[in-house]
């Protein structure tokens, strides 16, 4: 899914999304020519992506106010979530607060550089103190 409505959902996995109209449009992208289902609480619509893998859906009337189940699916994938609709029900806090987001890749850079220091230690003593092979006579 790449958004709802306006909001770009693109990249992000969040377990609940706030929109404060009543009849979202879901945008997303799929193979070309799928079928993507959509499912809101118990009403499932099947639509199919264009020639681009692009798709759009909006519900025929707008819906209720307050928290909905939605759950998209395409080719094997889906993604769940809760979609909680009408402006009165917004957790501004929430939205505000930016808890959804991308995770970096990597975490700190800690582990790595000390990693990176012992082998370096280790190369330098190997150099250093060396193993020295002693000479047999037969």
């Amino acid at each position: 899914m790449k958004s709802i409505g306006k909001v770009s959902t693109d990249g992000l996995q969040i377990s609940k999304w706030w929109y404060s109209g009543l009849q979202p449009i879901f945008s997303g992208e799929a193979g070309v020519g799928a079928e993507v289902e959509i499912k809101i609480d118990e009403v499932v619509r099947t639509i199919n992506a264009d020639s681009s893998g692009n798709w759009n859906y909006m519900p025929e009337t707008a819906l209720s106010g307050g928290e909905h189940s939605v759950v998209l699916t395409s080719q094997g994938s889906s993604i769940a979530f809760i979609l909680v609709l009408g402006v009165e029900n917004v957790d501004w806090e929430t939205v505000n607060m930016g808890g959804g987001g991308v995770l970096p890749a990597v975490g700190t850079g800690l582990p790595t550089g000390l990693l990176l220091a012992l082998g370096t230690f280790l190369m330098i003593f190997a150099k250093i103190g060396g193993v020295k092979k002693e000479k047999s006579i037969c």
